[in-house]
């Protein structure tokens, strides 16, 4: 399912049947094309490509489910515009996704405190009405990579 509309509020929206998939970990780069296609030379997009990847990752890993939901859409709020990824689950896991502390020498764990840090802590999550467990995360349109940042 494919759904690119050129005027808010939605830039896309995206939906993956892991369970047909033979191997899972293809939803991540799956979903980097699919909001390159959207956002095209956007200065935003590789922040945004990165905090899907930890969502749908998460979503994939943690969620148990039989899909991956991924929507982009823009938000007005106080006259200034943003990027606002959501990515829903089934819902199947107890858990609430949480940044944790990984030991130094660990590979994984550090994905929500990236997300933290790109969105300047504008991201949550919860449910909707039929128990489906959404993580969303929100940063400016306008606003430069990080890497992009970093080499000035």
């Amino acid at each position: 399912m494919r759904a690119a509309l050129s005027n808010p509020p939605y830039a896309g929206i995206k939906v993956w049947l892991t369970s047909e998939m033979d191997d899972r970990r293809l939803v991540v780069p799956l979903a980097r094309e699919e909001l390159r296609a959207w956002m095209g030379p956007d200065p935003a997009l590789g922040d945004v490509q990165l905090i899907a990847s930890e969502l749908v990752t998460n979503a994939v890993v943690h969620g148990a489910g039989a899909w991956v939901r991924m929507t982009l859409r823009t938000v007005e709020k106080g006259g200034r515009r943003y990027w606002r990824l959501t990515v829903t689950d089934p819902g199947l896991a107890a858990g609430v996704p949480v940044p944790r502390l990984p030991h130094l020498l660990e590979v994984r764990g550090r994905g929500l405190w990236i997300v933290d840090e790109l969105t300047f802590g504008c991201w949550g999550t919860g449910r909707n009405a039929v128990g489906e467990r959404i993580v969303w995360a929100q940063l400016a349109r306008c606003r430069l990579s990080s890497r992009r940042r970093e080499s000035r």
